[in-house]
């Protein structure tokens, strides 16, 4: 169906269509709606209202008569379950653009690079400062490409700091390489009654 999908009316059409196919193949049992459930990703998104989709596909099961309906969350189920850390190796000007480098790119999350998604970046070590300007986010790859983020808004960053890169539970590390000779991030799993303690 799709990906990055905010719009709970998005499947309407397609559920309706499989509806009038599955009337046709007796011997169906089951059709999928396809997916790529939206995770908010940027300032200003709304999240997927999930209520509202089984609202909509409520009706489709019903015309279905005994026929499963699927739906193929996407990285819906684990993009928040991760993050990327970073730290800040460098801090310059080049003209009027500023640049943060770190110590990992697109070998850890090659995602902006290879299609130019978006993940949200702050700086863990000035989370209290206000912003100071707008810096590109780069890897040490030596490759145009090696970009985690343009345009962000940080504090005043410096050498030494840690910033943490958003949604990469899903397409991070599996996506991940030793490009360049680089190794990627090395990845930690919290077990879930540690992460809750604290």
């Amino acid at each position: 169906m799709g990906s990055g999908i905010l719009d709970a009316s998005a499947w309407d059409r397609t559920a309706e269509q499989l509806a009038e196919l599955a009337a046709r193949l007796p011997e169906l049992r089951w059709v999928d709606v396809g997916g790529g459930l939206g995770v908010v990703e940027r300032p200003g998104q709304v999240a997927l209202d999930l209520v509202a989709l089984n609202e909509r596909l409520q009706g489709v099961l019903e015309s279905l008569d005994g026929v499963e309906l699927r739906m193929e969350p996407g990285r819906y189920v684990v993009s928040e379950a991760g993050v990327l850390l970073a730290t800040v190796t460098q801090v310059r000007s080049k003209g009027e653009v500023r640049f943060v480098g770190t110590s990992t790119g697109m070998n850890s999350l090659l995602r902006p690079a290879l299609y130019g998604a978006w993940h949200g970046i702050h700086n863990l070590s000035r989370m209290d400062e206000p912003a100071a300007g707008y810096w590109h986010v780069v890897g040490p790859i030596c490759e145009t490409g090696d970009v985690l983020g343009r345009n962000r808004l940080l504090p005043e960053t410096a050498p030494g700091d840690i910033l943490l890169i958003e949604n990469c539970g899903a397409y991070g590390a599996v996506m991940s390489s030793s490009y360049n000779l680089r190794s990627p991030a090395q990845e930690h799993c919290l077990e879930p009654n540690r992460a809750a303690s604290g």
